[in-house]
């Protein structure tokens, strides 16, 4: 069985992308698929990461000891055999959360397939956060999809719980964008993983 996390990559209380989130869960199963998927679903905010401060870089550091919650979200990541990651765009970037929380990764993600979806509380739906995130997951050898999904107007469409709010305009338009976002990440996982790039 593969495994895809997806990631809110908010860890405000009040974060739009917590209702996506809620939704991704709802719709999950109605995803046709020919590959036996598990998607699991991590809230950045349930690790509690403090901002980085080891002595020295993941990648040069193989024999790192860290407490328990770090540790686990490590263990996530490297679990995962491709990732969705749910960003908004805070002055025209990912968030300080998401960002740091990358900074604890080593090789956890390398050569693994990653579908950013950005969204916001207007129509740009957060380019601009997809856009500085991709060179970061890029230098941790994550293979980047081509395409972000931007998810625009997210508090006049979703309630908190994940559902459509009544007569949401742009309900249709999320069930399209939603289910070809899911589509395409199941299928990379699938290929990539059932066909790894060779190693030395």
């Amino acid at each position: 069985m593969f495994k895809i996390a997806i990631i809110l990559g908010s860890t405000r209380s009040q974060a739009n992308g917590r209702a996506l989130l809620n939704h991704l869960k709802l719709i999950i199963d109605q995803l046709p698929t020919h590959s036996p998927i598990h998607y699991q679903f991590l809230d950045l905010a349930n690790y509690q990461l403090p901002f980085f401060d080891e002595p020295e870089p993941p990648m040069a550091n193989p024999h790192r000891e860290l407490p328990a919650n770090q540790q686990q979200w490590l263990t996530d990541m490297a679990s995962a055999d491709g990732y969705i990651i749910l960003t908004p765009e805070y002055n025209h970037a990912m968030p300080a959360g998401l960002k740091n929380a990358f900074d604890f990764l080593a090789f956890e993600g390398a050569r693994k397939p990653a579908k950013i979806i950005s969204y916001s509380d207007n129509m740009r739906g957060g380019q601009f956060g997809a856009a500085a995130l991709v060179p970061v997951l890029q230098r941790l050898g994550i293979v980047v999809l081509p395409k972000p999904t931007p998810i625009g107007n997210v508090p006049q469409t979703l309630q908190s719980n994940g559902h459509f709010i009544d007569n949401a305009p742009l309900s249709k338009r999320y069930d399209h964008t939603l289910h070809q976002a899911l589509t395409e990440i199941t299928y990379y996982t699938t290929v990539l993983t059932t066909t790894p790039f060779p190693t030395d």
